[in-house]
């Protein structure tokens, strides 16, 4: 097949979920021997390194178009349809681009990375009968709506509540033009379906790399707790505040050598009880995760707003490690609590299983080795892209079919 692969943002260096979801797509597709043309837009990225990394897997081209969050333009937008987290990607440059590239590509099929993108597909109509498939990466619909519920700001929560309504508007009727809408997650799946039963759907995970099955845990530091994530995507941030400010203070009273260890940009962010600063280790970013991460006792994911699916909890599974989340976090992960891993939602129930875990009441081999087959049967990429490729073929035939009846 050749692709053509739209993406809001380049997928390397794959050390995010966002990046590691298109990647991944990217590269085993490539290496089940499709042809891929991509094009994303610029952001901040070192341009010589990302075409060094993309090369090898797809025919990059990239735009120099910045999506950054304007308050002023956040503001106006009040007065648009069209939600302000989309707005920021529709970008003439694209538009320019596709019309050039149907002049001389006939792709099989066009993939577009996230709602973000999803735009693009009017103009894409007028200049192919290929089809054309959206990767939905999450219900954006309900990040807003989950944000809206949790923002204390009168003001915020009144915008964030508008821009979910607007978000739901826009989400139905541009899923609505695609030929599938590819969910990350059955829970997505069902839940766009709830919006409008019209839009066709099917479900392909993500996935990680093989290689994390072969890391096992070190010698851990005792009572060691660690945390991993952007603090630049509010989800996050939300959550680990959360768990600083409600769950880590009586935790730390009643083991008072207790470490929460954090790993990623934006812990200057943080708002952190004074009570447990002792309790707390910034670590930022580091080059080496796995090495910092594999001799700590337990991962917390308190994840309170999202939608999708964590990867970083994937490949923490992988990896052996043994995590503790909520219902949110685990969300579209086919995982069993107190089998694969442990699920709390309350600070009490965090607190509680938090001192279980660490005085011996779970059999922590068991439940990393119980983890490691689930990701080793479902969720590894050669098993992903196998199924993206049948889908694919499967969408591609049946459009054949029905360019020739109409």
């Amino acid at each position: 097949m050749k692709i053509l692969q739209i993406s809001p943002h380049l997928g390397v260096p794959p050390n995010t979920g966002a990046n590691i979801s298109v990647f991944g797509i990217t590269k085993y597709l490539s290496l089940l021997g499709h042809e891929i043309d991509f094009v994303s837009y610029r952001k901040n990225f070192n341009l010589e390194s990302t075409l060094k990394d993309l090369r090898p897997y797809c025919d990059p081209t990239i735009l120099d178009i910045q999506t950054g969050n304007n308050v002023i333009s956040a503001i106006f937008n009040v007065f648009s349809h069209v939600p302000y987290n989309v707005s920021k990607y529709i970008n003439r440059d694209l538009r320019e681009f596709i019309i050039k590239y149907f002049k001389n590509n006939k792709p099989d099929i066009i993939h577009i990375d996230h709602l973000h993108m999803a735009w693009i597909v009017d103009d894409i109509r007028e200049l192919t009968n290929a089809p054309i498939v959206l990767r939905e990466h999450n219900v954006e619909t309900n990040i807003m709506k989950r944000f809206s519920e949790k923002e204390s700001n009168i003001l915020l929560r009144w915008y964030s509540a508008r821009q979910a309504k607007k978000l739901e508007n826009y989400e139905v009727k541009y899923c609505r033009k695609f030929n599938k809408c590819i969910m990350i997650t059955s829970v997505d799946e069902q839940q766009i379906r709830q919006l409008d039963s019209r839009i066709d759907t099917t479900t392909i995970e993500a996935g990680i790399d093989e290689h994390l099955l072969n890391y096992r845990k070190k010698e851990v530091i005792p009572k060691s707790l660690f945390h991993i994530g952007s603090l630049d995507w509010y989800p996050n941030k939300d959550g680990l505040e959360w768990f600083l400010n409600s769950v880590m203070p009586s935790l730390s009273e009643q083991i008072p050598e207790i470490k929460l260890f954090i790993y990623g940009s934006g812990a200057e962010k943080l708002k952190i009880d004074s009570k447990v600063k002792d309790n707390i280790e910034i670590c930022g970013f580091v080059s080496n995760l796995a090495q910092n991460i594999l001799n700590k006792e337990l991962m917390i994911v308190p994840l309170r707003i999202g939608s999708g699916i964590r990867l970083k909890i994937l490949e923490m599974l992988a990896m052996g490690c043994n995590i503790l989340t909520t219902e949110i976090g685990k969300e579209g992960i086919n995982a069993e609590n107190k089998k694969h891993l442990l699920i709390g939602n309350s600070a009490e129930e965090f607190k509680s299983i938090i001192i279980d875990y660490l005085n011996g009441k779970y059999d922590k081999e068991l439940i990393s080795n119980n983890a490691k087959d689930l990701i080793r049967e479902s969720y590894t990429w050669p098993i992903i892209a196998k199924r993206f490729e049948n889908e694919y073929m499967k969408i591609i035939e049946f459009n054949k079919m029905r360019n020739i009846a109409w």
